[in-house]
């Protein structure tokens, strides 16, 4: 069957292709008068390509960002996200992650190629997460740029989370071993964890100007709605370790040499696996260690998690009172 003028053409380029059939459009004509034709993408049958044409015709595309690859995809997106700002180390971790799909073509991948490589990845569940999450992005991103029209990646499955049996709170020997060497960075920087209930990544971000001892509470927190721009009271056992690292020159609470550590990565390789009273134990043992503590001192639960920064639907919009914040510092104080 002839395809009307300007429709486009269906070509068959050779029967050892493994995609022998290819569609394609008329994008403009040479001063001499010849078209310049341009290839929608190559199609193992005549009837995928013609299909193919049709969607073209009904919903004309820029044929040169169908044949961006997903490395292209990512390098565009990276420069939309984050401007002239790093790209997170979580986002550029997930990438490398994704290397199967690096080559492909991006309006090409499909749900079973991203669902191929995150069930081959030989990492945790969070990995997977975040590989789901950069594609995820990506997507709406091509969607934008109609490089794609359906967001396959939102269609991943990851695998069901298993109960986490990394964590483990130190033991009441453990915490007296680290009173006992309270001058030792790692020591203290555990201990800050232990009786805050601070996530790494929280207490490495944590600025001077939100450590406000006096009135023995700081303000930080991240990752969750809940979590972040909370309260953190500060017991008074731990007063004299903050004190010792608070520097009204320096931006960020925690520092090395000089150098604000501003991540959970850099608080672990720099500070905590450089002591051998932390070995055995990961940085975010800290926290589970608070939890267990404020549950042992029969702390209420909506104060558990107001300290934690941990979703409740009875605490209407985490408004801190003056009371509030007395109850906080008088339930930190009882670990």
């Amino acid at each position: 069957m002839k395809l009307p003028n300007g429709y486009g053409s269906v070509v068959h380029m050779g029967k050892k292709r493994r995609k022998p059939y290819a569609a394609r459009v008329t994008v403009g004509w040479t001063e001499d008068g010849k078209q310049i034709k341009k290839y929608i993408g190559m199609f193992r049958t005549r009837a995928e390509a013609l299909n193919a044409l049709a969607n073209y015709n009904q919903n004309p595309f820029d044929t040169d960002l169908r044949k961006l690859t997903f490395a292209e995809v990512y390098e565009r997106w990276c420069k939309q996200k984050f401007r002239d700002a790093p790209v997170k180390s979580v986002y550029v971790a997930a990438y490398k992650n994704l290397v199967g799909l690096h080559s492909m073509r991006f309006a090409e991948i499909r749900k079973r190629h991203i669902q191929a490589v995150i069930d081959a990845c030989p990492l945790k569940t969070q990995a997977k997460s975040h590989m789901k999450s950069v594609c995820t992005q990506m997507y709406k991103f091509a969607i934008d740029l109609e490089v794609v029209s359906t967001n396959y990646a939102s269609l991943v499955e990851l695998p069901a989370k298993a109960q986490s049996e990394i964590h483990k709170p130190f033991t009441p020997t453990e915490l007296a071993t680290l009173w006992q060497h309270v001058g030792e960075q790692g020591a203290s920087v555990a201990l800050i964890l232990c009786y805050t209930g601070l996530r790494p990544s929280e207490l490495a971000q944590i600025r001077t100007a939100d450590v406000k001892l006096n009135e023995r509470y700081m303000r930080g927190g991240m990752k969750t709605k809940s979590g972040k721009n909370r309260l953190i009271p500060v017991a008074e056992k731990i007063v004299p370790l903050i004190e010792r690292l608070y520097n009204p020159a320096a931006e960020y609470l925690l520092n090395l040499d000089g150098e604000p550590l501003l991540n959970g990565n850099n608080l672990r390789s720099r500070i905590w696996d450089k002591n051998p009273l932390l070995s055995g134990h990961l940085p975010h043992d800290g926290r589970h260690t608070c939890a267990t503590l404020l549950d042992n001192a029969d702390v209420p639960k909506k104060i558990q998690q107001l300290i934690l920064g941990h979703a409740a639907q009875d605490i209407t919009g985490r408004v801190y009172t003056h009371k509030t914040l007395e109850q906080l510092i008088e339930a930190i104080n009882r670990i």
